[in-house]
C-alpha cells in the first residue's frame, strides 16, 4: 500500500496550508458565490464513525476495509482549496476555457518556505451542473489546473473530482492522478469510487441509507479484496481473491 501512504503524506502536508470550512448546500441559485461543494471535512463521503469502528477492530480484515474507506475520505483534505480565505480577491474573469459567461474566481497567495503559491478557485455552471476548478501558480508562473470537478444541480447529487497533481514542484499535465466519483439514489443509498490509472487501483463503495455497505478493491484490473459491514461497522464479511477466485473468506466478529 505504498501508493496510499505516499498520497496520505502529500495530502496531510497541504492540509496545513489551508483551512476547511465549507458545507453541503443544495441551493441551485445562479449566485455562484453561494454555491458550495457537496462534501467537506465535517461532511465526508463515508461516515467517519463507521470507519473508526472498522479501523479499530481486532480483526485485521475489518481494519483493512476501514483503511480503504479512509482513503475515500481523504478527498476532503483537497477541498481546503474550495474555501477561499478572507484576503482572496474575487473576479468574474475566468481562467481557462471551461467556464462560460457566468463564473466567479477567487485568487489568493500564500508562502511555504522560500516559495510563493498563488491559488485560484473557480466556480461556473452549465444548465444542469456546476464546475469547480482549482489552479495554482508557483513563484509568479503560469496557472496550472490541479483540480477539476463537476456536480449535478439536482436534489440527488452526482459528480466527480479529478486531481492532476499532489506536488506543486512536479510537472502538472493532463494525466489524472486520482479520481473520485459519486452518485446518490432516491432510496438513500450512495455509490462512490476512488481510482488511480497510474497506480492501477480502483475502490468501489456502495453505502446504504443506514450506513451499512459493501466495497471492493481492484489492483491492475484484478479483484483483490471485497467486504461488507453493518450499520455501525462492528460486524461484516470479507473475501480475498486471486485470478478471479476466492482464496480466503470469513466474517467478523469471528
Amino acid at each position: 500500500m505504498n501508493h496510499l501512504r505516499r498520497i496520505t503524506l502529500l495530502l496531510a502536508t497541504f492540509a496545513l496550508l489551508f483551512s476547511i470550512s465549507c458545507s453541503k448546500d443544495d441551493d441551485t441559485s445562479v449566485d455562484l458565490a453561494s454555491v458550495q461543494f457537496a462534501f467537506d471535512q465535517s461532511n465526508p463521503p463515508i461516515d467517519q464513525g463507521v470507519i473508526n469502528n472498522l479501523v479499530g477492530s481486532d480483526d485485521p480484515n475489518a481494519a483493512l476495509a476501514g483503511t480503504y474507506l479512509s482513503s475515500a475520505n481523504l478527498m476532503t483534505i483537497w477541498l481546503a482549496y474550495f474555501n477561499q480565505p478572507s484576503n482572496a480577491v474575487q473576479t468574474d474573469a475566468p481562467i481557462g476555457g471551461a467556464c462560460g459567461t457566468n463564473s466567479v474566481t477567487y485568487t489568493w497567495t500564500t508562502t511555504a518556505g522560500s516559495e510563493t503559491f498563488t491559488v485560484a478557485y473557480q466556480i461556473c455552471e452549465s444548465s444542469d451542473k456546476y464546475i469547480f476548478q482549482v489552479f495554482w501558480s508557483i513563484n509568479g508562473g503560469d496557472f496550472d489546473q490541479i483540480i477539476y470537478a463537476e456536480e449535478s444541480k439536482g436534489e440527488l447529487r452526482s459528480g466527480f473530482m479529478q486531481l492532476f497533481g499532489t506536488n506543486p514542484n512536479a510537472e502538472i499535465g493532463s494525466t489524472v492522478v486520482l479520481e473520485y466519483a459519486w452518485e446518490e439514489s432516491s432510496d438513500g443509498s450512495f455509490d462512490y469510487t476512488v481510482s488511480d490509472d497510474e497506480q492501477g487501483f480502483l475502490i468501489e463503495i456502495s453505502v446504504n441509507a443506514d450506513n451499512s455497505g459493501t466495497l471492493s478493491y481492484t489492483i491492475g484490473g484484478s479483484l483483490y479484496y471485497s467486504a461488507t459491514w453493518d450499520a455501525t461497522g462492528t460486524s461484516g464479511t470479507y473475501a480475498y481473491y486471486s485470478n478471479g477466485e476466492i482464496t480466503e473468506s470469513g466474517s467478523w466478529p469471528s
